[in-house]
């Protein structure tokens, strides 16, 4: 199991890489920097904007009202709000506040986790293609992924998986659905998946797209970690909730390792997130109203891909992968000069693209491009 290092002793870390680094020359250190992970181009002016997985619909009218009465406190510290916001969490998920760690969206408690695991300069087992955040966050730290093909549905191939486990493993990452398939994982299958994995490392389902599936209940993981299993599970407020710019996340863990990692944690939250993180949880009406309008947008698109008969994933998040027949960047350009900005590339899959479901007549402009581009 990962050794879990406390804050004096990652600062001392980071401290002898600091040095170690300001000893090296310039040449040695352009050498051996990491790559920095590509910052995402503005969307220009005028394009439908569907390459980001944001939710178009936006939070509820009742977090909304909530962040408007929470600015005329916001010169005050959030310390209660951050401790109410907890228990609610808590209560949402059956478990105590200790094992939850809130974060800058969930992409903050991924690149800390990436940082803790590839510290360990052990091996991550994630399936390819998929999220790359926190495999990102391990590589700048020494930490090596072993990336496994996705089955033939594009789902995580488990047993491959399971195969590529061994002493060196320091993390098993899954992200369920998958980004950018959308594909997710048989319930029964992942639980015992789990399971048994947890029992060799840890294991971190990131669950990003998961309330807005068929059957959110029926496939989270998170009573595996609220039962104490070596289980972490990441969610967000960016997508069923429509706080993408809001910026607040958490993760359900054994309360050990939520020691370590909120020691990392290097921001706050602001009391105006937090005012609707709350509304939001207490108003499952409009997320079921959402995950509906989502949906209904979703079984759209894929309506129009099988028209063009073209190959998708199954997907269970609020976007659709297909495959469109032509290198993926020539896709992107011609969807784009017809006025639509879809997602970008996802390698090994070339000649496939992710395309985010957005407004009613956002997803019309939408298809009456794919019937130009590819029709």
């Amino acid at each position: 199991m990962p050794t879990l290092l406390n804050r004096r002793q990652w600062l001392k870390a980071a401290g002898a890489a600091v040095a170690a680094t300001t000893l090296a020359s310039p040449s040695r250190l352009l050498a051996q920097a990491p790559a920095a992970a590509p910052r995402r181009p503005p969307v220009a002016p005028g394009l439908v904007r569907l390459n980001y997985n944001e939710n178009p619909f936006g939070p509820a009218p009742s977090a909304k009202a909530a962040m408007h009465a929470a600015v005329d406190g916001s010169f005050r510290y959030a310390d209660a709000e951050e401790r109410d916001l907890l228990e609610l969490l808590a209560a949402r998920e059956g478990c105590r506040p200790e094992q939850i760690v809130m974060g800058a969206g969930s992409g903050e408690i991924l690149d800390v986790a990436g940082f803790h695991f590839g510290l360990e300069k052990g091996e991550i087992v994630a399936a390819n293609p998929s999220y790359m955040a926190l495999l990102n966050a391990a590589d700048r730290v020494g930490g090596k992924a072993v990336r496994v093909p996705l089955n033939a549905r594009l789902e995580h191939d488990l047993p491959a998986m399971a195969a590529a486990v061994t002493d060196r493993t320091s993390l098993v990452y899954l992200v369920n659905p998958n980004n950018p398939t959308g594909t997710v994982c048989g319930a029964a299958e992942l639980r015992d998946f789990v399971r048994r994995q947890s029992e060799r490392t840890t294991v971190f389902i990131d669950e990003a797209y998961l309330e807005i599936s068929d059957d959110f209940a029926g496939r989270t993981c998170a009573p595996l970690a609220v039962g104490g299993r070596n289980v972490v599970v990441a969610r967000t407020f960016s997508k069923i909730f429509g706080l993408a710019g809001m910026r607040l996340g958490y993760a359900v863990m054994p309360e050990k390792l939520a020691v370590s990692l909120r020691a990392r944690m290097t921001g706050s939250l602001s009391i105006v997130t937090l005012a609707a993180a709350a509304a939001s949880l207490k108003d499952p009406d409009y997320v079921r109203d959402t995950r509906a309008k989502i949906r209904a947008g979703r079984d759209a698109l894929v309506a129009e891909v099988k028209a063009l008969g073209l190959a998708y994933a199954e997907p269970q998040g609020n976007f659709v992968f297909f495959r469109t027949g032509l290198p993926v960047q020539d896709f992107i350009a011609r969807m784009r000069a017809e006025g639509v900005e879809v997602g970008r590339a996802f390698p090994p899959m070339t000649d496939w693209a992710r395309i985010s479901i957005g407004l009613p007549g956002e997803m019309a402009a939408c298809h009456r491009a794919l019937r130009r581009v590819l029709g």
